[in-house]
Order: C-alpha cells, then sequence, then structure tokens
C-alpha cells in the first residue's frame, strides 16, 4: 500500500522500511498500513484494536515495541493534540509540513502556504541557529465535528 513521506513521493510500505534499513516484518507491515489506512494520527491502543479487528493476532506489548523502533529510526513520530494527554502516533515528516488538526476527530488537512518561512529564518540567524525545518500546526474543529458539536447542543436544529 503506497503512503506519502517526506519529499510526499508514494512509497509502499516495504519499501519504507528498507529505506530506513529496517527488516520488513509482518508487525511493522501491519502497524504501518493500519496508521495509513487511519488517515489520522492513532493511538498504540487504537492500533492494537485496529489490528485485532483485522484479525492479527498482535499483543499490545508488541505493538508498543514496534511503535518504539518504528519512531526510534524515524518512520514515525509522536503528535499531541491540546488538551489531550495521549500520545498519538503518525508519519513522520521532516522539513516543511504545515497541517490543520482537527481536535475531535483527528482528520489532518496539509496546508501548502508557509506564514512562517522567512520569520523563522529570522528568528534562527538572530539566535545562531542554522534553520534546517519548521513545522505549522493549527488546531480546531473540522466541519464535520462542527455538525456533530452543533446538533448534540441543539438537536432540534438542522
Amino acid at each position: 500500500m503506497p503512503c506519502h513521506h517526506q519529499d510526499d513521493a508514494p512509497l509502499e510500505i516495504p519499501a519504507l522500511l528498507k529505506k530506513y534499513h529496517l527488516k520488513v516484518t509482518r508487525q511493522r507491515e501491519g502497524i504501518l498500513t493500519a496508521l495509513l489506512a487511519h488517515h489520522a494520527p492513532m493511538t498504540a491502543e487504537e492500533l492494537y484494536l485496529s489490528l485485532k479487528a483485522a484479525g492479527e493476532n498482535y499483543g499490545l506489548s508488541t505493538v508498543y515495541r514496534t511503535l518504539g523502533s518504528l519512531e526510534q529510526c524515524g518512520v514515525i513520530e509522536k503528535a499531541f493534540l491540546p488538551g489531550d494527554t495521549s500520545q498519538y502516533y503518525r508519519f513522520s515528516q521532516r522539513g516543511h509540513r504545515h497541517h490543520l488538526i482537527c481536535v475531535g476527530c483527528r482528520k489532518t488537512v496539509s496546508i501548502d502556504e508557509c506564514p512562517v518561512e522567512q520569520f523563522s529564518v529570522a528568528v534562527g540567524e538572530k539566535n545562531g541557529f542554522t534553520v534546517t525545518g519548521h513545522s505549522f500546526e493549527i488546531f480546531g474543529l473540522c466541519p464535520d465535528c462542527q455538525a456533530l458539536k452543533k446538533e448534540k447542543h441543539d438537536p432540534q436544529e438542522k
């Protein structure tokens, strides 16, 4: 199953693992496939339940161990949402990235514009840094979650 990673070029999961000099295992492929299919960051427990529902028989400790090794090698990264203490995992995206992230369903939309490019370089230079990349994330509610919230708040109004 192809995924978009770093330079936005589609990669097969086995090729992605090989790129990071990782052995292609059933557990790694299963976890990355589940993460890719979900289209949003997932917790270890969500990945475990998704794999279990798909008929895979991985233990939760195997999921955590595999996530740890994938994170350590840079294939995936942890993501956090405001006001949420859960650790979410997503494909690692180094360098230039910008996203809108729904705090309700975790839907993520890439932003093509770069509102902080000049600012990040100026701040880096001011502090003696050579800027190698940055990330910019805006959190809010997507239209679907806004509609659900409105419906829960006022079920009579449609």
